[in-house]
């Protein structure tokens, strides 16, 4: 298998995969959060400036632009600038109108109607029309997109203007799901030549190089600042130091450990959520992983604490979930316990398994993601201090993507996890037994039962509770251990500013603007 084919095979829409490459802050908690620089400001008062280019630095290569087969965090956090859905979310978690310029729901939670919105245009020229919005969904639901398998049925009205979704069930969470882009009836070479509708469009590619992105001066939304924003490639966070300091990038993704190299007067720094759990995934079909007391015993041992405050310098927020903890209404708070750090608990769980003197396993981590590889150095440290033996193994991503998120072919792994909506299915479907990007392995009956509840009833109430006892559930079972929301830590020089955050996986170009 070459490296295209692992990429069309691994990045499906089932499986949302974010390896956490930068450092975000969420604003449930850590140091510092919000759009405003976190550092202090010069008597001189910066004015906004019109235009104008920036370069980024940027750790993950975009090599599929496709929103419905490249569905990696940081791909996505770029396709938020490229294209539109019929609703798109706000700071707040609340969904407004997009290319749907209203829409509204039936009391039974049955029937969706959206009035498309006029006037609109793609990139190339072309006006928006209810063939590519047909075309989306079915390419959405022919692809597997969580949610989209719930229509039923969709068409337009006789004028071509109201698009009406009927679902099988009742989902009050539906709408959350029409986030997803809307692309051009029978769209062609999405993955190397993206064509949307969002505030900047696709101009050039070039292989482990950069991307550029333009302006959408046709916009039917509020327009960006900049004309030209270059995503620049880069391995390592030294080079990015390197070529910031050098003045060949403009501002970058940093981790924690970077941003402590500057000087804080001369730069401006952003945290923003991350809207992702980092966590030690556990194989549940490996030998000692089977056993819940080993996976509990794990889980009292690993501090999600000690891993924040020494890998990330306290940017990130303990999320002992698979929910992050920003989406408030729905994270069950109250699972922290089975993940409290208690070493006399971890031993006495340990002496009641199948391997009460401990036992050897592999973490296999991506390389190109330093605050993995060091979390995983933390976890080392850590489990031994119960008699556990375990040793990193370091892959390129690459191998990484097909062998353990593929083929499952591992025995532990460091990775984060986000969701490409601001919803809980997002992040609690892949523990439903048997689905494919379901990394873990985890099955529980009980788990299968109560999520198919969540979804199905029109009660927000009972909808809020279901989902709490998904993550109940999963931390009675130590389906892993949930460790943090990473913090995200965006850099730029002082000719740059803005920033905007969500409930979900996204970088905000349109909000950056020059200043003079």
């Amino acid at each position: 298998m070459d490296f295209m084919d692992i990429r069309k095979f691994f990045f499906k829409s089932h499986g949302i995969l974010l390896c956490a490459v930068v450092l975000f802050l969420s604003s449930c908690g850590g140091k510092t959060s919000g759009s405003e620089p976190s550092v202090d400001q010069t008597n001189r008062v910066p004015q906004l400036k019109e235009g104008g280019r920036m370069v980024f630095g940027f750790a993950t290569e975009l090599n599929n632009f496709d929103p419905f087969s490249s569905m990696t965090a940081d791909a996505r956090s770029i396709s938020f600038n490229i294209f539109d859905g019929l609703v798109r979310v706000e700071s707040d978690g609340s969904f407004v109108p997009a290319l749907a310029e209203d829409y509204s729901v039936s009391a039974d939670q049955i029937t969706w109607t959206f009035r498309i919105r006029k006037g609109v245009k793609f990139h190339d020229g072309k006006d928006l029309t209810k063939d590519d919005v047909l075309y989306s969904i079915q390419k959405a639901i022919d692809g597997g997109v969580t949610g989209y398998k719930a229509i039923k049925s969709f068409s337009f009205n006789d004028s071509g203007d109201t698009l009406s979704i009927q679902l099988s069930d009742p989902d009050a969470g539906f709408v959350a799901y029409l986030t997803t882009p809307i692309v051009q009836n029978e769209a062609k070479n999405l993955a190397t030549h993206p064509i949307g509708t969002g505030p900047f469009s696709f101009k050039e590619y070039v292989e482990q190089d950069h991307l550029t992105l333009e302006k959408n001066s046709n916009y039917w939304g509020k327009k960006a600042h900049l004309d030209t924003i270059v995503i620049k490639f880069f391995a390592s966070q030294a080079d990015f130091l390197m070529n910031f300091q050098a003045g060949s990038i403009d501002g970058f993704s940093a981790s924690a450990d970077t941003v402590e190299q500057l000087d804080r007067d001369e730069i401006n720094l952003y945290p923003r959520n991350s809207n992702s759990v980092q966590l030690l995934a556990l194989n549940n079909n490996f030998g000692p992983f089977k056993d819940k007391n080993i996976r509990k015993a794990i889980c009292h041992i690993v501090d999600a604490e000690t891993v924040i405050r020494t890998v990330n310098y306290g940017y990130g927020v303990k999320a002992s979930s698979p929910l992050i903890p920003a989406l408030s209404k729905y994270y069950a708070s109250d699972v922290d316990f089975n993940y409290m750090k208690d070493e006399a608990k971890a031993r006495q769980l340990l002496a009641a398994s199948a391997y009460p003197d401990g036992f050897s396993f592999t973490i296999t981590v991506p390389s190109n993601y330093n605050v993995h590889v060091r979390t995983a150095e933390v976890i080392v440290a850590e489990l031994a201090k119960i008699g556990i033996d375990a040793q990193i193994k370091q892959v390129d991503w690459a191998t990484w993507l097909q062998r353990v998120y593929g083929e499952k072919d591992y025995e532990a792994t460091v990775v984060s996890f986000d969701g490409h909506y601001a919803y809980p299915t997002a992040f609690l479907a892949r523990y439903c037994s048997g689905v494919k990007n379901n990394l873990v392995g985890f099955a529980n009956a009980d788990y299968d039962k109560t999520y198919r509840k969540a979804v199905a009833t029109s009660r927000e109430d009972e909808r809020i509770d279901f989902f709490k006892q998904c993550q109940k559930i999963l931390s009675d079972e130590a389906a892993s251990v949930f460790l943090e929301d990473i913090s995200m830590l965006s850099v730029y020089n002082k000719n740059f500013q803005g920033s905007k955050d969500y409930p979900l996986y996204a970088l905000d170009l349109s909000a950056i603007y020059a200043v003079e």
